[in-house]
């Protein structure tokens, strides 16, 4: 089964293409989380981060599809903090979540086919890095710089989501700049790379990252890029809403693949959400309200 394929499938069994985004902030841990995660001994805050991530990828799993665990987070605490990431991916596996690593890689040559190996195949023998389905690249380097990731993409029948439009309210002064628009170009390149990566979906394993904060975009790069699987960041915490969204989405509801992390992460810190007992009942309401939200945009 292509990564297309696989996602796909996970985002019909749960009715919903909402992903879940892994972003560890200490401070916002619920208790009895919170007092580990922020200690000063690496050891101890990442024992916190995989009790943490334990649990809440066990709440999440009836209602997402993906999850996406931001590299950053668990490299501040080094060595531990990457046995917590392997942990969490390796649960999210055992719960049949789809994971995408959010590493943004990128790199020339040789560097960009370690970067490869290392997300996609777990590094070395032994290495214990945590393998994901897919990967995030940042493409702005060129060309010869994708072809590593694209090249291990096809061995490995793994996928990647190409940053083309993010969601970081500077985004434009790169990305916006030239005629065609830098971001369109990359696009472009985006679909000609996924091309002869089409699975029995029709869906690329090559796909792109486009902001939700932007909707008014999607149709355009939808146009630019029809094969390929789009993340759209930014939903809940950063601005953007279902609203619009349909735009990168098929008729059978695939395509694309919503994110919120701290939406979800945070759900616990809602004033409006206080009379439910504890962490986990307003973290369930907040992932019923974008499934649901995502549902009624989509009209499914």
């Amino acid at each position: 089964m292509g990564f297309a394929e696989r996602l796909f499938t996970r985002v019909e069994e749960k009715g919903s293409p909402a992903m879940l985004g892994l972003d560890p902030r200490p401070d916002h841990f619920p208790e009895p989380f919170r007092a580990r995660a922020r200690s000063a001994d690496p050891e101890v805050a990442a024992e916190a981060f995989r009790a943490f991530h334990r649990e809440l990828l066990e709440l999440a799993a009836p209602y997402v599809a993906a999850v996406k665990p931001q590299v950053a987070f668990f490299e501040r605490l080094g060595a531990p903090g990457l046995a917590a990431l392997a942990d969490a991916v390796a649960h999210a596996r055992a719960l049949d979540l789809v994971v995408v690593v959010d590493a943004k890689r990128g790199d020339i040559g040789s560097t960009a086919a370690a970067y490869a190996e290392a997300w996609l195949a777990g590094g070395q023998a032994g290495a214990a890095l945590p393998p994901g389905d897919a990967l995030t690249v940042n493409p702005y380097l060129g060309e010869d710089a994708c072809a590593p990731f694209v090249e291990a993409a096809r061995s490995r029948d793994a996928g990647l989501f190409f940053l083309v439009k993010t969601s970081n309210p500077g985004a434009g002064l790169f990305q916006d700049h030239g005629e065609p628009p830098l971001a369109e170009v990359v696009a472009e390149r985006v679909a000609a790379w996924g091309r002869e990566l089409r699975d029995e979906t029709g869906w690329s394993s090559i796909g792109a990252v486009v902001g939700a904060t932007r909707p008014d975009e999607l149709a355009r790069f939808r146009a630019l890029m029809p094969h390929a699987p789009l993340l759209l960041p930014g939903y809940g915490f950063q601005g953007g809403s279902a609203d619009g969204l349909a735009a990168a989405f098929d008729e059978l509801g695939r395509g694309a693949i919503v994110n919120s992390s701290r939406g979800i992460l945070h759900a616990h810190e809602r004033d409006d959400l206080a009379h439910l007992p504890d962490w986990k009942d307003r973290t369930r309401r907040a992932l019923e309200e974008m499934r649901d939200d995502l549902r009624a945009a989509l009209g499914r």
